[in-house]
């Protein structure tokens, strides 16, 4: 444990943030962030699980032992399913009919990218890498319309007090990197080694859940939206 604990010390930030969004449950138990928790959870054990089949022979997805080692499945599931989660939100937040159909026409885009990356590449042996830099631009293009809406609105763009400020930072600022990081990691791995971007990589993923911490913690009911 205190081996996985070093190695895997991002992990902790996940911890950290089920344990506020728990904490502060109740601002917004009613709204589309109520599954939030669950999330964090699941990517949290998703982590775990991925650790142990990389580390440990006698746990494995397969029963073929040529997969034994290969944990990509269980990412790039993870990867749509987190997707789906947040296009849900900002589909429920946004009013503007033609932004919704918009966010509709991007979740097909992007479920359409995995399938299609399924019959060029393994999921089970790789990474679907385009289909997630995909699915990132288009997460970026949702935040895009729900900013526009509030500024269409006159409304401040800056709501220290609204989680979804907090939430769309935070995604907006780790999901402009992963796809360059993931482009880069899997179609040239020197590049990736020698520069240490699994690190930066790491580091950005606490600083977005950090930001969410901290949306948790300041955010008020009152002004969720």
């Amino acid at each position: 444990m205190i081996f996985f604990a070093e190695e895997n010390y991002f992990l902790i930030s996940y911890g950290i943030t089920l344990i506020a969004s728990l904490t502060y449950y109740r601002m917004y138990f009613d709204t589309c962030l109520r599954f939030f928790p669950i999330l964090i959870t699941y990517t949290f054990l998703n982590e775990l699980l991925g650790y142990l089949v990389l580390r440990y022979p006698k746990y494995h997805l397969y029963i073929n032992v040529d997969f034994s080692h290969y944990t990509e499945i269980l990412y790039n599931i993870y990867a749509l399913i987190s997707f789906t989660f947040f296009y849900y939100v900002y589909w429920k937040l946004i009013k503007n009919g033609n932004y919704k159909k918009w966010i509709v026409a991007g979740w097909l885009l992007v479920l359409l990218s995995y399938i299609v990356s399924s019959f060029f590449q393994d999921p089970q042996r790789t990474n679907l890498f385009y289909a997630t830099a995909i699915g990132s631009w288009v997460l970026i293009f949702c935040i895009s319309l729900y900013v526009l809406e509030k500024y269409h609105n006159h409304e401040n763009l800056i709501q220290s007090k609204n989680l979804m400020f907090w939430f769309s930072l935070a995604l907006l600022i780790f999901y402009s990197v992963l796809p360059i990081l993931f482009l880069i990691g899997y179609t040239n791995y020197q590049i990736w080694e020698a520069y240490h971007l699994k690190t930066i990589l790491r580091i950005f993923i606490i600083i977005m859940y950090a930001i969410l911490t901290i949306g948790f913690i300041k955010g008020k009911r009152r002004y969720f939206s």
